[in-house]
């Protein structure tokens, strides 16, 4: 074989090796909303931990952060596979929007602030209700994934057949 045959070789396996590195990205990316508002979840929570500790509130958010641990594994390991399970992550949002909705009710029975009450409260809940619309759209997400009904699986599909790909 010449070195020219060998290089034509080379170059079209490493061509192979880009489109499918894209579709596992791809099938990766179907999910990057779902990551990022996990992020903020965890973030909000370990800052409600902060704030909180020693409390009711604190310990949930601090076993809401240990949670967090399952959807975090289960979402960075799915690189590469074209259906993954996402079980823990759809609890995980289940149970974050029982917790935002909860600690909406309790914000209003029991003030969080005895300067600013109302101030405190209002922000509070502000805070809770966008973290349960988040929660409410992650879960919307995860439906139209798992049902096949997302854009992002009919590009998959297109590029897949274009270039007769399977991961």
């Amino acid at each position: 074989m010449s070195k020219k045959n060998k290089q034509k070789l080379s170059q079209s396996q490493l061509d192979r090796n880009k489109k499918i590195s894209s579709l596992k990205t791809m099938y990766f990316n179907r999910f990057l909303m779902v990551r990022y508002i996990l992020a903020v979840m965890v973030f909000a929570s370990f800052f409600l931990a902060f704030l909180s500790w020693q409390t009711f509130t604190g310990y949930a958010a601090a076993a809401l952060l240990v949670f967090a641990a399952l959807p975090m594994w289960e979402l960075g390991n799915m690189y590469g596979k074209a259906e993954p399970s996402v079980k823990w992550t759809r609890r995980y949002y289940m149970v974050q929007l029982v917790f935002n909705c909860g600690l909406c009710l309790v914000c209003w029975m029991a003030p969080m602030s005895s300067v600013l009450p109302f101030f405190a409260d209002v922000v509070a809940t502000v805070l809770l209700a966008a973290g349960g619309v988040l929660c409410v759209l992650c879960l919307r997400r995860l439906d139209k994934i798992e049902a096949g009904r997302d854009k992002q699986l009919a590009r998959i599909r297109f590029f897949e057949e274009k270039y007769r790909l399977q991961i």
